[in-house]
C-alpha cells in the first residue's frame, strides 16, 4: 500500500505534475506504461476538455499503465503511488499534503488549466516538483514552469518533433530553461529515476509572500474581496478580457508577456490572439445570422403584402430582403475569403458535375481519435473501392507528415496528405493538412483553403463534409469517430439532406463520447457502430446501391 507523502525523511522528486492539450490520451497512454507500480511519487494530470464534456482519462490511464488513477477530489489527501487527474470546469491545486478544486477564472480560455497546477505545487514542495510538458496547441504551462524552475523544481518537455501538436513543448523550450527534452518513450524511465532522486530543499529560490508570484498561486481560488484588495494585477493595456469585457493588465516575468484582467482571467500572448479570432468569428457569424432572420422576415412581409394586393410594400420588402442577403454574403466572402463551398446551382450552371461510380467515405475525428481511424484503416482491404477523406486535428506547429507516419503502420491503403486540384481516387486515403480547410469540389478534385476558422477549427469538419455532400450526394457517406465538443453535426445534416449516409461510433467504443453523441442528437445518424464493426460495414456500403445494403440490423445499428 503506497503511503502518504511524508516530510520526515530526505524525499525524491515526488511531485510530478503535468500538462497537456489536443494528443494528450495517445501521449500519457504511452507514458503511464513505463511507471512502475511502486513508484515513490503522486502523478497530477491537467488536460484540455470542455467544461460540458465526460472525462474517460483516469478509466484509460488505469486500465493501459499499473497505477490507479481517479478524478481528484475537493481537500482529498496526497498518496504516493496515485494519479490524479483533474476533472472537467475545474483548476486542480496542489496544496501541502492535500488537493484543491476550485471553479476560479479561466487562465487561457481553459478550466482545467496547466499553469495554476504548477505554480501552486512549486509554492508547495518546491524543489521536490517535476513539471512535464506534452503535446498541446498553444502555449498553457510555459508561465507555470518558469514558476516551477524558480522554485528549484524540475522541468521536462516533450520533444517537439515526437509531439502531435508542438505548440505547449516549443513554448516551454523558448521560455524555460528546461532540464530534459525527451520523446515520450524517455520521460518515464527520467521520472522514475527523479522520483528516486534525494532532493536536498535548502537553496532553492523562492520568493517572497508578497511577490507577483504569490498573488498568482492564489488568484484563481480567492474571492471577491481578496481580489478587490490586491488591487490592480500590473500594468493597464489597451486590450479587454475576452472572458468578461474588462481591461486587461500586463504582467512581465522573466521576458513572458501574461495578461490579467481585474475579476482573474489570465492570457498568454498566444492565447489572447486566439480567443480574439474566436471572438471576431463568433462576431461575424452573428452578423450574418441576423442579416438572414432579417431577410427571411423580409420576405413574409412581402408575402403578406401580395396577398394584401399591396404591390408597392411587397416591393420594398423583397428589395430590403435582397440587401440584407446581399450584404450576409459579403461577410461570407470575406470569412472564406473568397472559396466558398460550391452550391447546387453553380453545379448545374457550369456543368462541371461528374458522374462517377463510386462513393466517398469521409472519417471525422478529433481526440481519441488516432487509435480509431488506425484500427479502421488497417481493417480496410487493398481494393478498397471509394476514396477515403480524414479529418483529425492538427496544430500550425506540426510538421505536415506527422500524421501518416503515425497511421502509416500495417494498413494496406496508401495513405496521402491532400494537396490543391488531387483528383478523388478509389483505394487512397487523403487526410487534411495541418491548418488548411479541406473542399470537394464538384468534378471530384481536393482544394484547400486558408479562410478564415469555421467554429473555430481549420480545417473544419463541417465545411468539408458540406462540400461532399454537395458534390457527391447520395454517394457520400461520413463517419463521425471519437472527439470532443460538436463539430461534424452541420456537416451530417447536409449529407443525410443529400441522401448520403451517416455512421457514428458507439459510447463504449469511444475515448470521447462528445462528438458522436451531438451527431446522434441531431437525428441524422443512420447507424451507431461499435468500432470493431465500422470497417465492414463500410465495405458492405460501398459495394452496395443504398443505404439500406449490408448488415443494418440490431447486431450493429445498436443505438440508431
Amino acid at each position: 500500500m503506497h503511503g502518504f507523502i511524508s516530510e520526515k525523511q530526505m524525499p525524491g522528486h515526488d511531485i510530478i505534475v503535468i500538462g497537456a492539450s489536443a494528443g494528450g490520451v495517445e501521449a500519457l497512454t504511452n507514458l503511464v506504461q513505463g511507471l512502475p507500480q511502486d513508484l515513490p511519487a503522486a502523478i497530477f494530470i491537467v488536460i484540455h476538455v470542455p467544461a460540458w464534456g465526460k472525462s474517460l482519462l483516469p478509466d484509460i490511464l488505469s486500465r493501459e499503465g499499473p497505477l490507479p488513477a481517479t478524478h481528484a477530489k475537493d481537500n482529498e489527501a496526497i498518496v504516493h503511488g496515485h494519479i490524479y487527474v483533474a476533472p472537467p470546469n475545474y483548476h486542480m491545486l496542489v496544496k501541502h499534503g492535500h488537493i484543491r478544486l476550485v471553479q476560479g477564472p479561466k487562465e487561457n480560455g481553459a478550466r482545467p488549466a496547466v499553469d495554476p497546477l504548477f505554480r501552486t505545487a512549486a509554492r508547495a514542495y518546491k524543489r521536490r516538483v517535476v513539471g512535464v510538458v506534452l503535446t498541446g496547441t498553444l502555449d498553457d504551462g510555459t508561465a507555470g514552469l518558469i514558476d516551477l524552475k524558480r522554485q528549484g523544481g524540475v522541468a521536462v518537455v516533450q520533444d517537439p518533433k515526437d509531439a502531435l501538436f508542438s505548440g505547449m513543448p516549443s513554448s516551454a523550450i523558448q521560455n524555460v530553461e528546461v532540464d530534459h527534452i525527451l520523446p515520450i518513450s524517455s520521460i518515464a524511465p527520467t521520472l522514475v529515476a527523479l522520483a528516486y532522486e534525494p532532493v536536498v530543499e535548502e537553496g532553492a529560490n523562492t520568493v517572497s509572500s508578497e511577490s507577483r508570484f504569490d498573488m498568482d498561486t492564489d488568484i484563481v481560488e480567492i474571492d471577491g474581496a481578496g481580489m478587490r484588495s490586491r488591487g490592480r494585477p500590473g500594468i493597464p493595456s489597451t486590450f479587454s478580457c475576452p472572458d468578461c469585457g474588462g481591461s486587461l493588465y500586463e504582467q512581465h516575468e522573466k521576458g513572458l508577456l501574461k495578461f490579467r484582467c481585474r475579476v482573474g482571467h489570465a492570457y498568454s500572448t498566444q492565447s489572447l490572439v486566439a480567443a480574439q479570432a474566436e471572438a471576431q468569428e463568433e462576431a461575424l457569424w452573428a452578423a450574418i445570422r441576423s442579416l438572414e432572420e432579417r431577410a427571411e422576415l423580409m420576405h413574409r412581409l412581402a408575402k403578406n403584402a401580395r396577398d394584401r394586393i399591396a404591390m408597392k410594400s411587397a416591393e420594398r420588402f423583397e428589395a430590403q430582403a435582397k440587401e440584407a442577403e446581399e450584404r450576409a454574403d459579403l461577410i461570407r466572402e470575406a470569412l472564406f475569403q473568397g472559396q466558398l463551398p460550391v452550391t447546387d446551382s453553380q453545379i448545374s450552371n457550369n456543368g462541371q458535375m461528374l458522374t462517377t461510380a463510386f462513393k466517398v467515405v469521409v472519417l471525422v475525428a478529433e481526440a481519441g481519435g488516432i487509435s480509431a481511424l488506425s484500427y479502421i484503416l488497417c481493417a480496410l482491404p487493398l481494393d478498397f473501392p471509394a476514396p477515403i477523406i480524414v479529418v483529425q486535428r492538427l496544430d500550425t506547429e506540426s510538421a505536415s507528415s506527422l500524421i501518416t507516419d503515425v497511421l502509416n503502420r500495417p494498413t494496406t491503403l496508401p495513405l496521402k496528405q491532400a494537396e490543391e486540384g488531387d483528383p478523388l481516387q478509389p483505394g487512397i486515403v487523403y487526410f487534411a493538412p495541418p491548418n488548411e480547410h479541406l473542399l470537394v469540389k464538384p468534378n471530384l478534385t481536393l482544394c484547400l483553403s486558408e479562410a478564415l476558422l469555421v467554429d473555430f477549427a481549420r480545417p473544419s469538419a463541417d465545411l468539408l463534409l458540406q462540400s461532399v455532400a454537395a458534390s457527391l450526394k447520395d454517394r457520400a457517406i461520413a463517419v463521425v469517430l471519437s472527439g470532443r465538443g460538436s463539430e461534424g453535426t452541420m456537416g451530417i445534416q447536409a449529407i443525410h439532406n443529400m441522401g448520403g449516409v451517416v455512421i457514428a461510433q458507439d459510447e463504449n467504443t469511444s475515448e470521447f463520447f462528445d462528438m458522436p453523441s451531438a451527431a446522434i442528437a441531431t437525428g441524422n445518424v443512420d447507424w451507431v457502430l461499435p468500432l470493431d464493426a465500422i470497417a465492414s460495414t463500410l465495405v458492405n456500403l460501398v459495394t452496395g446501391d443504398g443505404k439500406d445494403f449490408g448488415c443494418k440490423d440490431e447486431s450493429l445499428s445498436v443505438e440508431s
